[in-house]
């Protein structure tokens, strides 16, 4: 079966991590200012979907930073809004010495856009200025490249899809800068390139964009960050769910992304107003199969420690590695491999296997520095 990487196990994780940061944060009366806009009435229905989106991300931001300490103004601006009072609402947020950190939930009206270009550089935790801000890229960037590290330590290909959109960008940036080997896909591209990658990011908020035709059982991880609320109340990510039991593993819509982007906006606010050296969240290692290890027929992952001297997998334990004939039905086949750890070799529950030939790499992703931290940290 699939299994899912669960971004509600990671803000579980942040929040008790940071909880102890509280007693030290409440008492000053700190604030983070968080806008959004309301849609009117006659707006076309897509653009109500993507304001009631920001309106759910909103209100988890609220419950973040105030698990935090942290006074959550939660500014909620009526259709109509001029650019004169939008200019407003950003200046007394930069001006107020207690608002500490400014987040605007995108989209705004078009014509407003210009306008967050206002906002202070040393208030932008969301690296909404981009070259302007302390961060390199947005908080649902950064969390997505953390979530894929793990998955990534053998030089795997990895796609994104929606590599030109604002999050895209911002993976692009951070995983290029780690070094790994990329597939940027966007608005013309085939999609069905995914096939040949070995992870796959989408990033794109177009519901059900990736399907069966797309994802294999090779991919070891695949992560959704689409969040489209539905008129019944559900919620659909980029991923259909025809394909949910494809990959090795998976990041579910809702719960994968979006408590994950609550965990870093938490841990960059922590590092920023009170301890530079605050520790980081993980997401812990997982067995996968290669695609090479899939061709070969091997049916257990074997486990291996991420280092930069690692053996290959066929180095490591030749003797436990078992063969099969590869069945007709791809996804058959994936899934009786991948349980076959149940009653094949014991292994570690998160420790991932390495490439059969590529070094692993040995090093982990690396959290922005915020203003006035060592940036050695």
């Amino acid at each position: 079966m699939t299994e899912h990487v669960s971004g509600r196990d990671v803000l579980r994780q942040a929040k008790e991590l940071y909880q102890r940061y509280r007693d030290a944060v409440e008492p000053t009366g700190r604030r983070v200012a968080i806008i959004r806009f309301e849609p009117a009435a006659t707006d076309p229905p897509d653009w109500q979907i993507r304001l009631q989106a920001s309106k759910v991300s909103a209100e988890q931001k609220v419950k973040s930073f105030e698990h935090l300490g942290f006074r959550a103004d939660h500014i909620v601006l009526p259709p109509g809004t001029t650019r004169a009072q939008f200019a407003e609402v950003l200046d007394r947020a930069n001006q107020d010495p207690e608002t500490r950190a400014i987040i605007v939930q995108f989209p705004p009206p078009a014509h407003l856009r210009p306008l967050v270009q206002r906002m202070d550089p040393q208030k932008d935790i969301d690296a909404l200025l981009k070259g302007r801000s302390s961060y390199q890229a947005c908080a649902t960037a950064e969390g997505i490249c953390r979530v894929v590290e793990p998955f990534a330590q053998d030089n795997p290909t990895i796609a994104v899809v929606g590599s030109k959109g604002f999050v895209g960008q911002g993976v692009v940036t951070t995983l290029r800068e780690q070094g790994h080997r990329l597939m940027e896909l966007d608005v013309g591209d085939d999609l069905r390139q995914v096939r040949n990658a070995d992870i796959v990011v989408s990033v794109t908020g177009n519901p059900g964009i990736l399907g069966p035709e797309h994802l294999r059982p090779h991919h070891r991880l695949v992560v959704d960050s689409g969040f489209v609320p539905q008129p019944d109340g559900s919620v659909r990510g980029d991923v259909q769910h025809a394909a949910y039991h494809i990959p090795q593993h998976l990041t579910p819509v809702p719960g994968g992304i979006g408590p994950v982007e609550m965990a870093t906006l938490m841990e960059r606010v922590i590092r920023k107003e009170v301890d530079p050296n605050a520790p980081s969240w993980k997401v812990e290692p997982r067995p996968y199969l290669t695609k090479e290890q899939m061709a070969q027929g091997v049916t257990t992952p074997v486990a291996a420690s991420v280092t930069a001297n690692a053996p290959s997998a066929q180095q490591q334990a030749p003797a436990a590695q078992q063969t099969t004939p590869a069945a007709n039905n791809p996804v058959a086949r994936a899934a009786r491999l991948r349980g076959a750890g149940s009653t094949g070799t014991p292994q570690s529950a998160h420790t991932p296997a390495t490439g059969p030939s590529t070094p692993a790499r040995s090093h982990g992703p690396k959290p922005p520095t915020p203003p006035g931290a060592s940036p050695g940290r």
